[in-house]
């Protein structure tokens, strides 16, 4: 019997419907994965809870009513070999909140936290960003909302970026600035004597000869160097160590891979013109190339970051040239190494001092030597005074197209503030108006982060002046920045011991400082801290700025 062409189309077309049904129940991920990279409507969810539509200003729909607890899930995300970062177009006329974005579940893998601000209005809208990690095939996005009581925000769209290869090791990453200056007397160095320790270069002794506020703890440097200062509370000999040895530069990096800490912006005075040598400059490099190697061995980044305090007015751009070219890139091959910073496929310097009322340079010379490392390739971040923007006080007044010409900005904000309440008092009047300027202008910002401070034994001023809070005061900071939608940080310092802001193991209590000095100790405000505290809320904050742990008032980093 034949069957007649119309109805042989029909089977055809019947038997093609019947295989795609199947491909779509086997094969669902690879028949409609969306790509997690494009940009997706918030309105074109899956399913959802608690939330409702209403008309953008900005065109279609945005999700809107939202409560606390409420989410909105997409099936069948693709999210191919990595996504590293969300952005999400919101805006609130409330305080804001927080949107977690989570695979398979609303329990599932949190693969990201993004800080919603308060914006002004409903239809008010904003993008902001965060980090994300362990995200990679096909999955179902959930989006959870949380926050307080009422509204909280509304969402018009949001869109994944794909991990970059080798490129990003900056923004989005905490970088901890290291000193790497301590010198002791048999040490090797040409420095020949106890720099930065002592006042004089001779060994520390509680006869006013004492450079340094905190007393490091020693039990883990394998190479230690006896000081005149009496015996520890507990009955060890005071040793220091030195930066010069390389197993000490070593365990420094090791701390920084132990505790989630990406790098080490890597301090550099005194760049002249001059080949001529020096012990202070063979030493300088010396540590510089010990630094390279440790981060090498540690899988850590690092970045040349050029201090210009005390360079000479007249020629210290053509020193920081000459600096650059002949020792960093050409003699010690800093910037050829695998642990080299690079952000944006370019390798990264910082130069730190620009634009401020006591250091060196013009507008015109900040301008150029700027637009001499870019026009080489280079990355270029600013150190740059606490009022940069609005160009007074600390900041020279003529400087705001300097300052704008940079890729990242990293003002200084040790010792601006002291306290919890005017530490929010800088959020709101300082760091919340200088994000939004810098996103205005394409520029990166990565905010300073300080544990505390004092420098009574350097300079005779009050003895704990600017309290820790037992880590409450750190976490303050990160909690401020993470609020505001930022994801990059910088840590004042690993190892200034001599200021008192250093994160890198120092003494708990009285056992572990000198009888005859004071020194200021970690339970200084009545709580004990563990030596590696600061070390690990480091981690912790760290893990906030990429999103791994939820943004929460009081840090969850254990005292001991």
């Amino acid at each position: 019997m034949s069957i007649s062409p119309v109805r042989k189309h029909l089977a055809q077309a019947l038997s093609a419907v019947i295989l795609l049904i199947m491909l779509l129940s086997l094969f669902p991920g690879a028949v409609h994965a969306a790509s997690a990279f494009g940009q997706t409507p918030a309105s074109s969810f899956s399913s959802q809870s608690g939330i409702q539509l209403e008309n953008s200003t900005e065109g279609g729909q945005n999700v809107a009513f939202i409560d606390n607890g409420d989410y909105i899930a997409f099936s069948n995300v693709d999210f191919g070999s990595g996504a590293s970062s969300i952005d999400v177009r919101v805006a609130s006329n409330n305080n804001g909140g927080q949107i977690e974005a989570r695979l398979d579940s609303l329990t599932g893998t949190l693969i990201s936290t993004v800080t919603v601000p308060g914006t002004g209005g409903w239809q008010s809208w904003v993008t902001r960003s965060a980090s994300v990690s362990s995200a990679s095939g096909v999955h179902t996005l959930y989006l959870k909302f949380t926050g307080g009581t009422g509204n909280l925000f509304n969402v018009l769209w949001f869109k994944f970026n794909a991990g970059s290869s080798g490129d990003g090791d900056v923004v989005g990453h905490l970088f901890a600035g290291y000193q790497g200056w301590f010198n002791a007397a048999g040490d090797g160095s040409p420095n020949g004597g106890w720099v930065h320790w002592s006042k004089n270069s001779n060994a520390p002794s509680a006869s006013g000869n004492v450079n340094f506020e905190l007393y490091p703890d020693t039990r883990e440097y394998s190479k230690l160097y006896q000081t005149d200062l009496a015996n520890l509370g507990n009955g060890s000999p005071a040793k220091l160590f030195s930066s010069y040895d390389q197993e000490t530069v070593n365990k420094h990096f090791e701390w920084m891979k132990t505790y989630n800490i990406d790098g080490a912006a890597l301090q550099r005075f005194g760049a002249d013109e001059s080949d001529a040598p020096n012990g202070w400059k063979t030493n300088r490099d010396s540590v510089a190339v010990k630094a390279k190697n440790a981060a090498e061995a540690y899988n850590r980044k690092f970045y040349v970051m050029y201090d210009i305090t005390g360079m000479n007015a007249g020629n210290w751009v053509n020193a920081v040239k000459h600096d650059w070219s002949s020792n960093v890139v050409n003699a010690m091959h800093l910037t050829s190494s695998p642990a080299y910073a690079k952000q944006n496929g370019k390798i990264a310097v910082c130069i730190w001092g620009i634009g401020f009322t006591d250091r060196p340079g013009t507008a015109a010379e900040s301008a150029e030597l700027i637009q001499w490392f870019k026009n080489q390739g280079v990355y270029v971040i600013g150190g740059v005074p606490t009022y940069w923007r609005t160009g007074n006080n600390d900041s020279k007044p003529d400087f705001m197209n300097v300052y704008k010409s940079l890729d990242m900005i990293s003002p200084w904000s040790v010792a601006r503030f002291g306290t919890l309440q005017s530490a929010d008092n800088f959020k709101k009047n300082t760091l919340e108006p200088d994000f939004a300027f810098t996103q205005q202008n394409g520029i990166a910002y990565q905010p300073v982060i300080w544990p505390g401070s004092a420098w009574s034994n350097m300079t005779g001023g009050p003895r704990n002046e600017n309290p820790r809070l037992h880590g409450d005061f750190m976490w303050r900071q990160a909690y401020n920045i993470k609020s505001t939608g930022i994801q990059t940080g910088y840590i004042a310092m690993f190892d200034e011991y001599d200021e008192g802001t250093a994160i890198a193991k120092m003494a708990e209590n009285s056992s572990m400082i000198p009888t005859n000095q004071y020194f200021l100790t970690l339970d200084a405000d009545g709580v004990s801290v563990s030596s590696d505290f600061y070390l690990r809320l480091a981690g912790d904050i760290n893990r906030l700025f990429k999103g791994q742990i939820p943004l929460t008032a009081e840090h969850p980093t254990s005292h001991r």
